[in-house]
């Protein structure tokens, strides 16, 4: 391999290592003194051997950890990103061009559409190869076998979760478009791994495996438990049906449609409340998408996922005969989420749907087999394995009976990867035509040709007609033309903020949906002018308005006496969620105290049923508004006074100390999953943390370990704008392991993307072809 700007090591991330630190810090101080002490020489020799003599102690002391660090640092240096010349990929069927751009993203240029992917393939492995494995491991129950005991938790759970035996029937039932996509994706990933180990394995002492088609259904299904798995839910809602009067639960659950307090709510109010009942803002995934008139046709999407390094998306640019598409992809999966092909433009968000039941598991049926979990350096473990046909039971019962999970990522059908096909749909009719006929993961979808627009939900969605109770379990599926969707809207914008935009007036689809607050938000922006242009999707994806928190500041200003310094500050917020804001902080701190104080008790009853229970619903400001504006003191904790002294009390207690700036409380960082493992290498292969405007109900979302993972703009016809925390590469070393997170984490105005060549490549059919 040749070196080349883009592609030379970044060597100054190994001084982050712990000893290095040390080390040269100690060993320049002491020459320094030592040379300021050169007119005694007996002195001056004394320092140096003393500083010598420190340093060695010092590494005697950690000789354990230096030499993991020693191992760690050959890993990294033996696999350092190089420009890689010509690659040979056996089964291309003609030379593929690929250049390295200097942001990082290879473009591709293929004469077929699997070379193409072939060449993707190799690029993702190479970038991304860790990362890769990692994620099949996950799902598949196998982390333990390379990572340790401390990965057992997690592949109990996905062990009994049953993922790598739905991703083996998922993949032997594919049709023959997906099954050819991701054969060729395959053989481009294991000529990576054939060419160069990811430092990672490395530095754990394995080779990977290598890739198959199942691996890729399996990421997928991986995708999907994330986006869709919300047993948690199912299971709070089961226990206050239970629990509580119907009229108490309908007023307290989401998607119910009561707004008032029903008139015996008070009668229904605990004395003692534990402060963990309710879990207020926990980070569902989401994501925000919008469509809107300017010169052509403009489409926004943020894919607000987990984050971490490497990033949980990557960032595609392929090209063959009559098509190049542009986007965002999760590695692991040669589909595009969100971009162009220079026909269409589309984005997803997640559905929040409505896709898992818990049913009684009783009888003959019940099956437990024990599967053995190989664990590094340790005797195998084992884990109890029950299920009902496919269907797991669950380990932890429901109010003290057994209950298995019927999901739909079991089903075949939840993997079909069709949605892959969007890439060579010509219009909006050929992308719905497409949808309809695909299954796969429960997402919202936006996609505009040059004169139409639609939003579509897609998946595979149980039948549940409105009207039916909400625990009862769904009888099939949705057919295509039956899920819900929005064509061709009379004011031309379309917008998806996992909220419920679209209609259910036949099947119900959603749970716990959004509340809406971005989605709100983001129509009012739109709809305040007539045209948009790139620059305006991009400022407003930087959005940092926070109108859920005005009822909270309303409520505190009524409450708190005159001259009140805290008053004061609350009057004079601006309504944002700026870094800089030291009145947004307490709102936040006192929207979670009174949420605890008041809707814990109305929930208490259900620990009786569930010791487990936890309200996790993501609309609590709906009933919470309401019984604080009722101000009737009976609804409030035993021995409230009065409400505005409630409220006031609330506001102390949410002080704390002294107020302090938002961005002091929400620093955003990303951490490598070997960070687990060697705590002292975060700063090497981490990124700190750093003050972050926005939060959960903003438009630009961004807490700790949570946000979005990728912003893009695009056009029918070009990707204008992509934005991703770290960087394209997954190697620390590499000058794209972190080279994009500055511009992603800054809210300054749109600028053009780099378009400097960087390291051009070629990839080439084995010999004899």
């Amino acid at each position: 391999m040749s070196t080349c700007p883009t592609h030379r090591p970044r060597l100054g991330r190994l001084w982050l290592f712990p000893t290095a630190r040390v080390v040269g810090a100690a060993g320049a101080a002491t020459v320094l003194l030592a040379a300021a002490l050169l007119a005694w020489p007996w002195v001056s020799a004394s320092v140096l051997a003393a500083g010598a003599a420190g340093i060695a102690g010092y590494v005697h002391r950690n000789c354990g950890r230096v030499a993991v660090e020693r191992r760690m640092l050959r890993a990294l240096k033996d696999s350092a990103p190089r420009c890689p010349g010509e690659i040979e990929v056996a089964t291309l069927t003609a030379p593929v061009r690929a250049e390295c751009r200097a942001d990082g993203v290879t473009r591709i240029t293929a004469q077929t559409y699997h070379d193409a992917v072939r060449a993707l393939g190799y690029t993702m492995g190479r970038d991304r190869g860790f990362q890769l494995d990692l994620v099949r491991r996950t799902g598949g129950g196998r982390l333990s076998e390379v990572w340790g005991r401390t990965a057992l938790p997690v592949d109990t759970v996905y062990r009994r979760l049953g993922l790598a035996a739905a991703a083996h029937k998922a993949a032997e039932e594919l049709a023959g478009p997906e099954r050819e996509l991701l054969s060729a994706f395959a053989e481009g990933v294991n000529a990576a791994y054939a060419q160069e180990t990811p430092f990672e394995c490395r530095f754990l002492s394995y080779r990977p495996q290598p890739w198959r088609v199942e691996d890729s259904v399996l990421t997928s299904l991986v995708l999907s438990h994330s986006l869709s798995y919300n047993e948690e839910s199912k299971r709070a809602e089961a226990v206050m049906r239970r629990a509580l009067p119907a009229s108490v639960a309908d007023f307290l659950l989401p998607g119910t449609g009561t707004v008032s307090p029903p008139a015996d709510l008070a009668r229904h109010r605990g004395e003692v409340a534990a402060p963990d009942l309710v879990a207020p803002d926990s980070a569902v995934p989401g994501s925000n998408c919008w469509t809107a008139p300017g010169d052509g046709p403009l489409l926004a999407n943020d894919l607000h996922l987990a984050l971490g390094v490497p990033n949980v998306l990557y960032e595609v640019d392929l090209a063959w005969p009559g098509t190049r598409l542009r986007g965002l992809a999760s590695p692991g999966l040669p589909v595009v989420l969100s971009g162009t092909n220079g026909r269409i433009a589309w984005g997803v968000t997640n559905l929040t749907a409505d896709v898992l039941d818990l049913v009684p598991a009783e009888g003959e049926e019940l099956s437990t087999r024990t599967e053995e979990i190989r664990v590094r350096g340790r005797r195998p473990a084992t884990v109890d394995v029950t299920t009902v046909g496919t269907m797991p039971v669950s380990p932890a019962p429901l109010c003290g009976e057994k209950v298995a999970v019927r999901w739909t990522g079991h089903d075949p059908r939840a993997a079909d990867l069709r949605f892959q096909r969007l890439a060579h749909a010509a219009d909006v009719d050929a992308a719905v035509a497409i949808l309809d006929e695909a299954h796969g993961v429960a997402l919202n979808v936006l996609v505009t040709d040059r004169e139409r627009m639609a939003h579509l939900a897609t998946g595979l969605l149980p039948r549940r007609p409105v009207g039916t109770p909400r625990t009862e379990p769904a009888d099939g599926h949705l057919t295509g033309p039956e899920r819900p969707r929005i064509v061709d809207p009379a004011d031309g914008i379309l917008v998806s903020a996992n909220d419920g935009a679209l209609p259910e007036d036949e099947f119900r689809i959603g749970l716990d949906l959004d509340p809406g607050h971005r989605a709100r938000r983001i129509r009012d922006v739109l709809g305040s002018a007539r045209r948009h242009d790139a620059a305006g999707m991009h400022a407003l994806q930087h959005d940092i308005a926070a109108d859920v928190y005005l009822p909270y500041r309303d409520l505190a200003v009524a409450a708190l006496p005159p001259g009140d310094p805290v008053r004061s500050l609350l009057q004079e917020w601006d309504g944002t969620a700026d870094s800089g804001s030291r009145a947004f902080a307490v709102l936040v701190r006192l929207r979670d105290v009174l949420a605890r104080r008041i809707l814990a008790p109305y929930v208490a009853v259900c620990r009786e049923h569930e010791p487990a229970f936890r309200f996790p619903f993501r609309d609590y400001d709906r009933p919470l508004l309401a019984i604080l504006g009722a101000r009737d003191i009976a609804l409030l904790p035993a021995g409230t006074a009065d409400v505005d002294g409630f409220v006031a009390d609330c506001v102390r207690s949410a002080l704390r100390d002294r107020p302090q700036e938002w961005g002091r409380l929400n620093k955003v960082g990303l951490r490598h999953p070997l960070a687990a493992l060697v705590p002292w290498a975060d700063p090497v292969l981490g990124i700190r943390p750093r003050a972050q405007a926005g939060m959960l109900h903003t438009v630009r979302t961004a807490v700790p370990g949570f946000g979005a993972a990728g912003r893009i703009v695009v056009t029918v016809d070009e990707l204008v704008t992509a934005e991703l925390p770290a960087g394209q590469s997954g190697h620390p070393l590499s000058r794209h392991y972190a080279d994009r997170h500055a511009r992603w984490a800054s809210r300054a105005p749109l600028r053009p993307r780099a378009r400097r060549a960087g390291c051009g490549h070629v990839l080439r059919p084995a010999a004899g072809r």
